[in-house]
C-alpha cells in the first residue's frame, strides 16, 4: 500500500498543473530528475531494436539535461533552503536519492518500451518549463526528446 501511494504522489507530481509554477517546489524538480535518470538508463535496454547512432543522440541529450538539473538547478536550490548548510543539503540529496530507487521499480513495473519512448519524452518535456535551460542543455535535449518519438514509431 505504501508504494501504491509513493508511485501515486510520484505520477501526480509529474503531471501537476504546479509543474507550470514560477518556482517549482524540490520534489519536483527530484522527480523530474528521477524521470531523467530512469529513461536513460532503460535506453539501454532496447539498443537490439534501434541504431546506436539514434542512442547515442538519446543518451547525451538526456544525460546532460540530468547534469543541469543536478548541478545548476536542485544542489543550489537544497543549498538555499538551508542556508548554505552543505552537510544539511547533502543529506536531503540522499533522502530523494532512496526515494528515486522506489520510483524506478514502479516504473519498471509499469510501463511498456513504447510508452517509455512517447509518454516520457513528453513527461521530460513537461519538466522544463520548470527551469530555463541553457542554450546547450535544451537543444541537445530537444534532439533527443524529437528522436525518442521517432524510435517509438519503429516499434511494432
Amino acid at each position: 500500500m505504501k508504494t501504491k501511494i509513493t508511485l501515486m504522489f510520484v505520477i501526480g507530481l509529474l503531471c501537476s498543473p504546479a509543474m507550470f509554477a514560477a518556482s517549482p517546489s524540490i520534489n519536483e524538480l527530484n522527480s523530474c530528475l528521477a524521470l531523467v535518470e530512469f529513461v536513460d538508463t532503460k535506453l539501454d535496454n532496447f539498443s537490439d531494436h534501434h541504431s546506436s547512432e539514434d542512442m547515442v543522440i538519446v543518451h547525451r541529450g538526456l544525460s546532460g539535461y540530468r547534469n543541469f538539473l543536478q548541478d545548476d538547478v536542485i544542489t543550489p536550490k537544497l543549498l538555499s533552503m538551508y542556508g548554505g548548510n552543505e552537510a544539511q543539503a547533502k543529506l536531503m540529496q540522499k533522502l530523494f536519492d532512496r526515494q528515486k530507487n522506489t520510483f524506478f521499480k514502479h516504473l519498471n513495473e509499469r510501463y511498456s518500451e513504447k510508452k517509455l519512448f512517447t509518454e516520457y519524452a513528453a513527461a521530460i518535456n513537461d519538466c522544463t518549463a520548470y527551469t530555463r535551460i541553457r542554450a546547450e542543455v535544451a537543444k541537445p535535449l530537444n534532439v533527443a526528446l524529437d528522436k525518442m518519438i521517432v524510435m517509438a514509431r519503429q516499434v511494432k
